[in-house]
């Protein structure tokens, strides 16, 4: 290592840092008159080289330290741990073999050799158990060696695997800084076989209705075959269909129409009755989880008069299944009792400049459902402050500011991504009344007026979910350009959809007053992961208590129960259930709360997600063109000796790194110690001369 101090003064500013001590020590030492001559200069010399010392370090100097590191070629060797490559037993025995070979013939080659699997994890044993990956993601395989390996000297990787990708990007085309080469594993003839390769449905059904399901079969070798494809909801069958195959090669579409007949989370299983002689009829099989629910939100959109904001307004409502609109123009259309039957009203400039229909908005407010008011250049605000507890907005009559919209980054009731407000950013101005804004008790702003590059504390949308009627209220008109200018940038609308959709569905959520609170902290959960619950406990003021006995019972759809039981504590509020099967399971969780049975309930599903057996033939192909594409060379596993061979040959060199490193003097632990040590050392002879 060689090191070198870096001064960033003129040099001669040490002269005065010497001349600084020198004058200290003599203005110190020089009248003392209880020391001896060698006393004083020994002093004198202390104190001077500890203020030099001192004020050369004022100047901030700089060590620069440079050291060469040597660093081998590395090659690592990636092993495929998934599910596929263990469908023949001897694909086990030729890797566990071919990696002792590795390690015995290529350890004095020069290279540092390295072996992980697919999730990154450093090798140590090969046997059955560790072939259990539920898919095989190569993009990801990548990516992690990329990370751990930055700055070091990887030069080749090995693949063993039987090139079966069934998950994430692909890496055929990515410019890796490294040789790839591959030992392919397992056979890539085809099989008998008949399997299920997809299964196309809505996650969502509305009870009382049919809902579409879609099943792709695929099949090789069962020509002048049949089978039966069945559909079942707790092991019943509720339908079924005969397939028949003439090809040798075959694919299907087969169509079913599902009654929802019961809300909650059903899971139906698909099954493909096996054909004599099937490789595998691990495919055959297949789950899909609908949620049906009883019955949409009904919205009312009620206008003043046409306006291009309202087709934005139903385009984003009807995109949510959950929602469904009725749109009334108050200029052409008139309400009847059916149309007054709604969940969300939406009020368009309503009330009216000119009143109109006045007694109509008052009676639709009175029945007090979620409301949200969009205001624009027909509205009445004086009319509009007195109908509701959001804001109130003291205007000059048909003046307006042009506005853009500016996050408020204290609301946390949904997220914005960074990349949105951005966005929002380059979003046209739109039209806004001109005043000043007062907010109400209980306002929460989600999104400000900016004027021009001035940002404002004028609420642009704002909701209040604290009063009887909970509402929104946009303040601006000019949805319609916001639309359009998110689709020429994005090709899409998504941004303006959910600001609108999440908003409705805020002021639409039904008020949870319960005192205990167990929930999943995810919707669905693989076979392979805990599921874990969430628990929460309220006092009367809504704060969080802790100390809670809780007891949980979950229920599979067979009606098995477990019990379980735990303490609710401020340091682990979560509980995790070992491994379930897959299945959907119903839960209840009870517990005393301030001196009151508390108790909640809900849903989980767990799912089996294993890809690997949907295709269980290797894909020699894939492993050559990434090797092909990246320099390396493609071997099948029996030849495992030739790849040694030809990377025996590649006889890389050593890479040289230097490495430089620049820091501030000061930081050194050694210079305190040297300060320290002056110090000590001149005040124990002063004190030996028996002086302070």
């Amino acid at each position: 290592m060689n090191s070198q101090l870096v001064f960033q003064y003129p040099f001669w500013f040490i002269v005065i840092c010497i001349l600084a001590g020198i004058f200290y020590s003599w203005l110190l030492y020089n009248s003392k008159s209880t020391f001896t001559r060698v006393q004083k200069r020994m002093l004198a010399l202390l104190r001077g080289l500890l203020v030099s010392t001192l004020c050369f370090l004022l100047f901030n100097p700089l060590l620069r330290s440079q050291n060469t590191e040597i660093l081998k070629p590395v090659l690592l060797v990636g092993v495929d741990n998934s599910g596929s490559v263990k469908v023949d037993s001897k694909n086990v025995e030729s890797i566990s073999n071919s990696i002792d070979l590795i390690k015995s013939k290529l350890n004095d080659s020069g290279f540092e050799i390295k072996f992980r699997d697919f999730n990154g994890e450093d090798i140590t044993k090969v046997e059955n158990s560790f072939f259990s990956g539920k898919k095989t993601d190569f993009g990801s395989f990548f990516q992690l060696i990329n990370e751990e390996f930055d700055g070091q000297n990887l030069t080749d990787v090995l693949l063993i695997s039987d090139g079966i990708a069934n998950s994430g990007f692909s890496p055929l085309n990515q410019n890796l800084p490294y040789l790839i080469s591959s030992l392919g594993v397992g056979d890539t003839t085809r099989k008998k076989d008949a399997a299920i390769k997809g299964i196309t449905a809505n996650k969502l059904a509305f009870l009382g209705n049919d809902f579409p399901v879609i099943v792709d079969v695929s099949a090789f070798l069962v020509q002048n075959k049949s089978t039966t494809i069945l559909i079942k909801n707790n092991d019943q069958v509720i339908d079924k269909k005969v397939i028949s195959f003439e090809k040798d090669q075959e694919y299907k579409s087969i169509s079913f129409q599902i009654a929802a007949k019961v809300p909650g989370k059903q899971r139906y299983t698909i099954e493909l009755a096996p054909i004599s002689g099937e490789f595998s009829v691990k495919n055959n099989f297949a789950d899909l989880i609908i949620d049906v629910v009883d019955g949409k939100e009904k919205i009312l959109l009620l206008a003043h008069s046409p306006h291009p904001d309202i087709k934005v307004l139903k385009r984003i409502i009807e995109n949510n299944p959950l929602f469904e609109v009725k749109i009334k123009i108050l200029s052409s259309d008139e309400l009847n009792s059916e149309d007054e039957n709604f969940d969300i009203l939406i009020l368009h400039q309503l009330p009216a400049v000119n009143n109109s229909q006045a007694n109509l908005v008052a009676r639709l407010l009175s029945k007090l459902k979620p409301t949200l008011f969009v205001l624009g250049a027909q509205s009445n605000i004086t009319a509009f402050n007195g109908m509701q507890e959001v804001l109130g907005i003291n205007a000059q009559a048909s003046k307006t500011d042009k506005v853009t919209a500016l996050v408020n980054n204290d609301f946390k009731r949904f997220n914005f991504l960074e990349t949105d407000t951005d966005f929002l950013q380059k979003l046209p101005p739109i039209s806004a009344p001109f005043g000043e804004y007062r907010s109400s008790p209980g306002t929460q702003v989600i999104l400000f007026q900016k004027v021009g590059n001035t940002s404002t504390e004028r609420p642009l949308l704002a909701i209040n979910t604290t009063v009887n009627r909970k509402s929104a209220v946009l303040t601006a008109e000019g949805l319609w350009s916001w639309s359009l200018e998110e689709y020429s940038l994005k090709d899409s609308q998504l941004f303006i959809e959910e600001l609108i959709q999440k908003t409705l569905q805020l002021i639409s959520l039904k008020e949870d007053k319960q005192k205990l609170k167990v929930y999943p902290v995810n919707t669905e959960f693989d076979v392979n992961e805990n599921v874990i619950l969430q628990s929460e406990a309220y006092n009367d003021l809504y704060q969080k208590i802790y100390d809670v006995e809780i007891n949980l019972e979950v229920k599979n759809e067979l009606g098995k129960a477990v019990n379980y039981n735990y303490i609710l504590t401020q340091a682990n509020s979560q509980y995790q259930l070992a491994k379930l099967p897959a299945g959907i399971y119903n839960y209840s969780a009870q517990g005393v709360v301030l001196g009151k049975q508390e108790s909640t309930s809900g849903q989980f599903v767990v799912r089996e997600k294993d890809l690997e057996f949907l295709n269980t033939t290797a894909n020699f192909d894939f492993l050559r063109t990434l090797t092909t594409n990246h320099g390396g060379q493609f071997f099948g596993i029996a030849n495992i000796d030739n790849w040694i061979e030809y990377q025996k040959r590649r006889q890389l060199p050593s890479k040289i790194v230097n490495n430089e490193d620049l820091r501030e003097l000061i930081n050194l632990k050694w210079l305190l110690i040297l300060l320290l040590f002056l110090v000590t050392l001149e005040w124990v002879l002063r004190k030996y001369s028996g002086t302070y």
